[in-house]
């Protein structure tokens, strides 16, 4: 339609267009500080004209122009920059993850200090040279008993903290199990409402920018793929993995976690019998939990006692291959973080029980002057079994001194006799220069007896004139397996903080870069605002012409 309504109606379509530019800007200004959120511009197009070509027309000046409209209202949003921030967030997740337990390790360890493990053994073998020099006196037994004491106390303590941190490390894991299924529960959502506003030829802009955050904080947890479908729907997978997360099509075929609780032998006296498997659906505890029985080599035992997470079905059952089960075991991301964490504190309460059980056995024997043990002549003892039998089972959580020493000092042999009792102090000597005798401590095992730690190694010390412990060339002294132990600590935590700091440097550089694309820039949206609103005032203008110029048509021809 042309004419003066016509000019009417192409101000009144660019009115419109105006106003809806200019709620995009609101939007916009009222999401600056919107987490996740994505500026969207309105993009405006020519309407369709008047004036199509056709036999009538052919001749004439040409389409006649209709004004304006609002052709879509999208989110300005870089694919490229969004995988590359997820990729990152996995490798991140991981050292963040790492550097959190690997720090309350070196809490834990508490080393240097005056009271750490490493100053205690110094105390221990010079209170054996300080022995030696008067081994007739009862205040020096007692000071090689208290400082013994204050060693195994110490190693108890530092035992029980590891495992007590071990267990925190898995109720992190039981919470994160918790928290990634409900993140793809709300994006399974999000999913298909995308999907259904796409339908109605509609952008779910707002939608897409929330999919899109949790689907960011999804990344940290472990690294993840996506596959773009039809209609802005994604189907997600844990990479390594086929087993979708979340669906565009067919959405309630997905898979989730569980969490295993406990890991226990049926029988305690018979391994043979098999493990008690216990897990939690969806790793919700609130609900009654499920057992499985199963046989675990142990490797197997190990590997899911440091996993802990099982893939399952969207209701939470744990999907079983050839009698085994179906662990997540991600490459990246805070929970690998985890899991890896798990496996160093296992690491280091084994060394610290070789470290344990070689204190135990040099000293033992050297005490008693046997490599093998027997129960009068211990002075380390397992203080759940302080028999005999019980020394092959000492390890940092339960060694102790013979609660018959603490209670009569006298009780320490000192002395080449055999008999307890104030002596010429040759034994104690032989004790404090164990901290100087190389032994292999890294070979021990759990199950070697202390015959078998000193083989070919333990013979008489013609100079001393009491049997010795001989020197390993392939071993270490007690204080350098130690302090090896702290440096390999050291080394990892400095490279887990290292690479959170380098990683970090890099995701805020992706982020600067994602937020100069994605983020609102007010300065611009104000530039915006000013010209829809000049535009809208214009095409006011238009109205207002045109409405004089329809009274002139109207009115003016009366006169």
């Amino acid at each position: 339609m042309s004419g003066l309504f016509g000019t009417f109606n192409v101000a009144k379509r660019g009115m419109s267009a105006q106003q809806k530019a200019l709620d995009v800007v609101s939007h916009n200004i009222a999401n600056a500080n919107t987490e996740g959120y994505s500026r969207q511009r309105a993009t405006m197009e020519a309407s369709r004209p008047f004036g199509m070509p056709s036999m009538n027309n052919a001749m004439g000046p040409g389409q006649l122009g209709t004004g304006v409209q609002i052709s879509s209202i999208s989110r300005i949003r870089d694919g490229f920059l969004d995988y590359q921030v997820r990729t990152e967030n996995g490798t991140s997740g991981l050292y963040e993850g790492r550097e959190e337990f690997l720090t309350q390790i070196e809490g834990i360890m508490n080393e240097p200090s005056d009271t750490g493990v490493s100053t205690l053994l110094t105390k221990v073998f010079n209170s054996w040279g300080d022995l030696s020099l008067h081994p007739e006196s009862s205040n020096s037994r007692t000071v090689v008993a208290q400082q013994s004491k204050a060693l195994t106390d110490e190693l108890n303590n530092t035992y029980n903290q590891l495992i007590k941190l071990k267990g925190n490390s898995q109720e992190v894991i039981k919470q994160n199990v918790v928290d990634i299924n409900n993140m793809l529960d709300q994006i399974n959502v999000l999913n298909q409402q995308v999907i259904s506003v796409k339908v109605g030829g509609n952008e779910p802009n707002d939608l897409m920018d929330k999919r899109d955050l949790l689907v960011d904080q999804l990344s940290a947890k472990f690294g993840i793929s996506i596959d773009k479908k039809g209609l802005g729907g994604e189907d997600l997978k844990a990479d390594g993995y086929d087993a979708y997360l979340v669906k565009s099509i067919g959405k309630d075929d997905v898979s989730r976690f569980s969490y295993v609780s406990s890991i226990e032998l049926k029988d305690k006296n018979d391994p043979t019998q098999g493990y008690n498997v216990t897990y939690y659906k969806n790793g919700d505890m609130s609900q009654k939990s499920e057992t499985i029985s199963m046989q675990l080599t142990p490797g197997q035992y190990k590997e899911l006692d440091q996993c802990r997470v099982l893939l399952a079905d969207k209701a939470g059952n744990v999907e079983k291959a050839d009698g085994t089960l179906n662990l997540f075991l991600p490459k990246t991301g805070e929970l690998q973080g985890y899991m890896s964490v798990q496996a160093d504190i296992d690491k280091y309460v084994n060394e610290l029980n070789n470290l344990a059980k070689g204190i135990a056995f040099s000293i033992n024997a050297v005490h008693s002057g046997s490599a093998t043990a027997t129960e009068e002549d211990l002075f380390f003892v397992n203080s759940t079994d302080p028999t005999a039998a019980g020394e092959q089972s000492i390890n940092a959580g339960n060694i102790s001194i013979k609660k018959a020493i603490i209670d009569d000092v006298m009780l320490i042999k000192v002395g080449i006799g055999d008999t307890p009792g104030p002596t010429d102090g040759k034994r104690a000597l032989a004790i404090s220069s164990l901290r100087d005798i190389r032994l292999a401590i890294q070979d021990i095992d759990a199950g070697k007896t202390r015959a078998e730690f000193l083989t070919g190694k333990f013979d008489l010390d013609a100079t001393l004139g009491v049997n010795m412990v001989k020197s390993n060339l392939n071993g270490m002294t007690v204080s350098g397996y130690f302090t090896d132990i702290v440096n390999r600590l050291a080394v990892q935590t400095q490279e887990a903080k290292r690479i959170v700091k380098n990683h970090g440097l890099l995701l805020a550089g992706l982020d600067e870069s994602r937020t100069s694309i994605s983020g609102v820039s007010l300065d611009e949206e104000m530039a915006n605002m000013i010209q829809f609103q000049h535009a809208y005032q214009a095409n006011a203008k238009i109205i207002s012409t045109v409405d004089e110029l329809l009274d002139v048509v109207i009115n003016g021809l009366k006169k």
